[in-house]
């Protein structure tokens, strides 16, 4: 279904179907972001509760430097 908006004097025609799918894909897109973080969060706490502040510093460090 076609909706007519007028912004700033111009006629724009969107559909709204779309704009829809759109903000349902964006949705989707942000929720699954957030739990990606709360993931790599808990992951790497529970590292660090398992092998301490200056274990973890030592294999970062191992891991970038080589």
């Amino acid at each position: 279904m076609a909706q007519v908006k007028e912004v700033n004097g111009v006629e724009a025609k969107g559909d709204t179907t779309i704009e829809a799918a759109a903000q349902v894909g964006l949705g989707v897109t942000v929720a699954s972001a957030g739990l990606i973080g709360l993931w790599g969060a808990a992951c790497f706490l529970s590292a660090l509760a398992q092998n301490g502040v200056i274990a973890m510093a030592k294999g970062w460090f191992m891991a970038v430097g080589g």
